[in-house]
C-alpha cells in the first residue's frame, strides 16, 4: 500500500505538460517529464517548453517542492527558482519568565503557539554538548533527569555526572528540514539562571527548495542534477497520447 501511494504521488508530482506547450514542436531534448522516485521516496521533475520547470519530492515526513525558469546552453540547462525561497529561520524574541524556569522556549513566529517540532543543541560550561528535543511547555534543566537523554557514547558509570547547570551556548533545529540557527550565546543575550529565553520559528518557504544555480544534464536517457543538495537523478518518460500527436488528436 506504502509503494502504491507513493507512486501515485510521484505522477502527481510530475503532472502533464501545459496543454498550451503540448501544442508547440519540441525544440529541446530537455523538454519533457521525469521520474526519480526510488524505494519509499516519490519524486518527479516537468521540464516545459515555455521555459519552466517544476519539481516535488515526498519521503517520509518529507515534503519538498520547487520551480522556476531554466535555459540550455551547450549540453546543459541551468536552472533558477522564482521566486527565490525566503528560508525558515529562528529568531531570538526576547527574555521572560515562566513558571518551571525553563531554558528554552519556542513558539510559532508571531503566533505564540508553542512550536512542537524544535531540538537544540546546548554547549555547557561543564563540558557537556546535549541534542535535546524541546518539549512545547520549554526545554528544563532542573535535574539530569529531565535533561534529555545522555549524549551519545557515555558510559552509563559516567551518566550521573551529566550536568548543565551554566548552559554557555544553544543552536536551535528542525530537522526534517535541515533548518538550522546561528549559534545563540547566552551570555550576549543577557541571559541569567531563572530566566527563560524565547525563540520563534518563522516558516517563511518552509518546504521550498532553492534551486538556483543547479545544472542538469542527459546521460543515458536520464536527467542528472547537480548543485542541488542532493544528487538527483530521474528517468525521462514517455510523452502522453496528447502529446504525441502534437495537439493534432
Amino acid at each position: 500500500m506504502r509503494r502504491a501511494a507513493l507512486a501515485l504521488c510521484a505522477l502527481a508530482l510530475i503532472g502533464n505538460s501545459d496543454p498550451e506547450s503540448a501544442e508547440q514542436e519540441t525544440s529541446s531534448e530537455f523538454v519533457g517529464r521525469y521520474d526519480g522516485s526510488s524505494f519509499e521516496t516519490a519524486m518527479g521533475i516537468v521540464v516545459r517548453e515555455d521555459g519552466t520547470w517544476r519539481w516535488g519530492v515526498s519521503v517520509g515526513a518529507l515534503d519538498m517542492r520547487a520551480a522556476g525558469t531554466w535555459r540550455q546552453e551547450g549540453e546543459a540547462i541551468h536552472l533558477t527558482s522564482d521566486p527565490k525561497p525566503i528560508a525558515p529561520e529562528f529568531k531570538f524574541s526576547g527574555i521572560e519568565t515562566v513558571e518551571g524556569e525553563p531554558l528554552v522556549r519556542v513558539v510559532t513566529g508571531a503566533e505564540e503557539e508553542p512550536f512542537h517540532h524544535a531540538s537544540a543543541i546546548v554547549n555547557c560550561a561543564e563540558g557537556w554538548t546535549l541534542f535535546l528535543h524541546v518539549p512545547s511547555a520549554g526545554l528544563t534543566f532542573g535535574s539530569i533527569e529531565n535533561a534529555g537523554p545522555p549524549p551519545e557514547g557515555v558510559s552509563e558509570e559516567r551518566q550521573e555526572e551529566i550536568s548543565c547547570d551554566r548552559p554557555e551556548s544553544i543552536v536551535l533545529s528542525q530537522d526534517n528540514y535541515n533548518v538550522r540557527s546561528e549559534t545563540f550565546k547566552l551570555a550576549e543575550l543577557g541571559w541569567e539562571p531563572g530566566q527563560t529565553l524565547r525563540f520563534a520559528f518563522h516558516p517563511n518557504d518552509l518546504g521550498v527548495a532553492d534551486f538556483t544555480g543547479v545544472t542538469g544534464y542527459l546521460e543515458d536517457g536520464k536527467l542528472k542534477l547537480v548543485g542541488a543538495e542532493w544528487p538527483l537523478e530521474f528517468r525521462k518518460l514517455p510523452p502522453t497520447p496528447t502529446e504525441q500527436c502534437n495537439g493534432a488528436c
